[in-house]
């Protein structure tokens, strides 16, 4: 017996329509699968062929945007890092001082008789000269300029623009401009939620790609003033500020694309890849020394993602929660070919799952894009999560920033201080995948890695009185534990929430978590050295109300994304 499929028309024409137009299948080869557990799309997913070659390739071209993120968000680390620099010589006296060191005993007698030297004796003083070679004649600001350490960073924006000292305030405005780049997702993870992750995905790193090659080509090849290029930099920070839009929605796809058995792996992935795209930077800017040639270097490996854009795969959960059954039933047989399945491996699943949706949400209209946003602000329920989200980015964030400043007490290379920093990252994220693997679960592993995070920003200020290599040791756990509870933290947040407006509430949380890093600097930076331990036992006191807000979230290890409450299907039409 043989069982054949036709056409599924919509009332009124509705765009809905399901045609299915399968092979013919033997029912006795299938139908006896069908009635042993109730079918969803997750299940279907795993029939598929769960985590298999499908998802193998595309999870590595995927993972090209995240670690392309990594690159662009790094940027700022060794394109604007502040180089050692003293004051130039008079003209007068050495019209070629160019050099940061001395490069004879007579031009050191020199430096040394004009410049000062800091409290420790060991370097010049930075931003004052004598006006004369007498020590005892009034200091000065550098008149003639700076001379700049190439040595570490070679030639840095910084060094260009001369932004340091007085100016050096201006250079925060590149990371500040960055972060605020950011900021966008809150309106592109609304697109991604209306429009898919795909296409929006496509749109924003192509329109990061043309932003980022323009202002590159005008600054390299127009000849401009400092504060003309000054301004185009800007532009182009905030534009790789999109790169926390295109990582957000990739991740979602990431979670999406594979069943509830493995969208902890798939999460972790995406956050390693990241890590590996820090040590990428590192290599790229070790080589180049070069603060254009590292943009141009980094706005290549944005490019190489480009020809992948046109075969990268959509949502199916997105697919299901439009109702775009056609699509959503291509995307399935292609995953299912590409891992070699059979069509009664899945097909049958697939068409008793689609009889088994109700009226309204086979032929329903769907819900306009106000009205959704609407729902979803009169509802109690997604309101108390999305607000306890937000501390929760904000929180981490700010902890994740604060924390890091205890690197700044290794005295090694830049180089090697960010691979260090990528390989903790890197195990916390692995560890966190694996804890909720286990029966803490989600909300448990949470717990657990921002309790320990909470004890280190506790025991920084008491430890670092007596002893600078415990406060790195220290300061170490305390990034590889925050970062195991932001690795916990991004798997569990998109399961709060339903398909339709998953990617807005990421967004949500990704946004507040951008303003807990900016702030993270300026607390630090405004308070006094002698008030700062008070600044990390408030921070430890905001990671403990985290933590019992957290507990009142529901658990969702286990859980298939798609049977979360969504606007678009489980609705009333009164």
């Amino acid at each position: 017996m043989k069982l054949f499929v036709s056409e599924m028309a919509s009332l009124n024409g509705d765009p809905a329509k399901v045609t299915l137009h399968a092979d013919p299948i033997d029912v006795n080869t299938s139908l006896s699968s069908l009635a042993t557990a109730p079918i969803s799309l997750d299940s279907i997913l795993k029939k598929c062929g769960d985590l298999n070659r499908f998802h193998v390739i595309h999870y590595f071209f995927i993972n090209l945007i995240s670690m392309s993120s990594a690159i662009v968000g790094f940027y700022y680390v060794f394109g604007a890092a502040e180089p050692e620099h003293r004051c130039r010589l008079p003209v007068s006296i050495w019209p070629d001082d160019t050099q940061y060191y001395p490069i004879n005993r007579t031009h050191e007698t020199i430096i040394n008789a004009y410049i000062p030297k800091t409290k420790d004796g060991t370097t010049w003083e930075k931003c004052v000269r004598y006006a004369s070679a007498n020590p005892n004649d009034t200091l000065i600001s550098c008149p003639n300029g700076w001379v700049y350490d190439r040595s570490i960073f070679g030639y840095t924006f910084t060094e260009e623009a001369n932004l340091v000292c007085s100016h050096e305030p201006l250079k925060s405005w590149l990371a500040t401009l960055m972060q605020c780049g950011g900021f966008s997702l809150l309106l592109i993870g609304l697109f991604a939620d209306k429009f898919g992750r795909k296409k929006v995905t496509a749109f924003v790193t192509i329109l990061l790609f043309i932003t980022c090659v323009i202002t590159q080509v005008i600054m390299q090849w127009v000849p401009m003033t400092i504060n003309t290029k000054f301004g185009l930099l800007l532009l182009n920070q905030f534009a790789s500020g999109l790169t926390a839009s295109t990582f957000s929605l990739i991740f979602i796809l990431m979670l999406e694309l594979t069943s509830s058995a493995h969208t902890s792996l798939a999460g972790n992935i995406t956050l390693v890849s990241f890590t590996i795209g820090e040590a990428i930077l590192t290599l790229f800017a070790y080589l180049a020394k070069d603060w254009q040639i590292l943009k141009w270097a980094n706005t290549c490996f944005i490019g190489l993602v480009l020809p992948y854009l046109y075969f990268m795969p959509e949502s199916p959960l997105y697919l299901y929660s439009k109702r775009q059954y056609n699509q959503l039933e291509a995307l399935l047989r292609r995953i299912a070919e590409t891992n070699k399945k059979k069509e009664t491996d899945w097909y049958p699943h697939y068409q008793e799952f689609l009889r088994n949706q109700p009226l309204t949400l086979t032929y329903g209209n769907k819900m306009p894009f106000c009205r959704k946003i609407h729902q979803t602000l009169v509802n109690r329920s997604i309101m108390t999560k999305l607000l306890t989200i937000a501390l929760l980015g904000f929180t981490s964030l700010m902890l994740y920033i604060k924390i890091s400043y205890g690197l700044a007490v290794m005295k090694i290379s830049p180089y090697l201080g960010i691979l260090i920093g990528a390989v903790v990252e890197a195990a916390g994220y692995i560890t966190g995948n694996v804890l909720i693997s286990t029966r803490l679960a989600r909300k448990g592993s949470f717990v657990l890695m921002m309790t320990l995070t909470t004890v280190c920003v506790i025991l920084i200020p008491i430890v670092i009185k007596h002893s600078p290599e415990a406060t790195v040791f220290i300061a170490q756990f305390g990034k590889y534990s925050i970062s195991g509870a932001i690795a916990v933290s991004w798997i569990f947040v998109p399961e709060l929430f339903p398909t339709s407006i998953r990617s807005g509430a990421n967004g949500f949380f990704i946004a507040f978590g951008r303003i807990g890093a900016i702030v993270a600097p300026i607390i630090n930076t405004s308070i006094s050295a002698e008030y700062q331990p008070y600044t990390s036992y408030a921070s430890a006191g905001l990671a403990v109300i985290v933590v019992l807000l957290t507990l009142l979230l529901p658990e969702t290890k286990d859980k298939p994304m798609d049977d979360v409450a969504d606007y678009e299907i489980n609705r009333s039409d009164a």
